[in-house]
């Protein structure tokens, strides 16, 4: 059995000659496990960026999820996600229009299971490869406004990220 080291360093080789974009920018981030974080993420560290990764979460996921895991985690740094998110007053609802945009350029057999896409919010029509802010603006427009309620399938994600 590999370690989870063993098997991000397997999945950086695999991404070095598969897609070399992917590989590169990986082996170059910091990384860190910890079991602090759900999932995995991105965020700033000094003047580059690090990865972080629970360990039994990316454990638990086939290879295949495991690398669009890693993707996903990379297009946020490539898209300025990170700097971005400033800008936003809804910090959950910029994740959730974050996610559908660059989950469009990962295949859908990669994305491990939930992975937020334009077809995640069925009744609400967001256009193709259409950007953070046209999606956060979209999925703003389905809720009151005023803390309250959103549409029931927005709500549904929101209360998971609580």
């Amino acid at each position: 059995m590999r370690t989870i080291q063993e098997q991000l360093s397997r999945i950086s080789k695999t991404l070095i000659f598969s897609e070399p974009f992917y590989g590169i920018f990986l082996i170059g981030l910091q990384k860190q496990f910890t079991k602090s974080c759900a999932t995995a993420g991105v965020g700033k560290h000094g003047i580059g960026m690090r990865l972080v990764i629970n360990p039994d979460f990316f454990g638990e996921l086939e290879e295949l999820h495991q690398q669009g895991l890693l993707k996903h985690e990379l297009l946020h740094i490539a898209f300025g996600h990170i700097i971005l998110s400033d800008l936003y007053p809804n910090k959950d609802l910029f994740n959730i229009a974050a996610d559908i945009e660059i989950n469009q350029y990962i295949d859908k057999d990669m994305l491990p299971p939930g992975g937020l896409t334009r077809f995640s919010f069925p009744g609400i029509f967001l256009p193709e490869r259409a950007g953070t802010k046209v999606y956060y603006d979209l999925l703003s427009g389905e809720c009151d406004g005023k803390g309250g309620s959103c549409n029931p399938d927005l709500q549904k994600v929101l209360d998971q990220m609580d």
